[in-house]
């Protein structure tokens, strides 16, 4: 069928897989997820007792620095 100028439905779509806008917000927010947890961590350990962004105050002992 070639030679009359006709082509096979789908005979050109044997592209590979290129990034489309999905895959963009998808490294977009992953980023800004990554950038929160960080801010997180930092703020968590100024105010954690003895620098540590894991322990958790007393209660009723709460001492916030300076």
């Amino acid at each position: 069928m070639n030679q009359f100028g006709m082509q096979m439905p789908g005979g050109k779509s044997r592209r590979g897989a290129n990034p489309d806008v999905f895959t963009a917000l998808l490294f977009l927010s992953c980023a800004a997820l990554l950038a929160a947890c960080v801010m997180v961590f930092m703020q968590g350990s100024k105010i954690g007792p003895d620098g540590s962004a894991f322990k958790i105050q007393e209660a009723g002992r709460i001492s916030l620095p300076k």
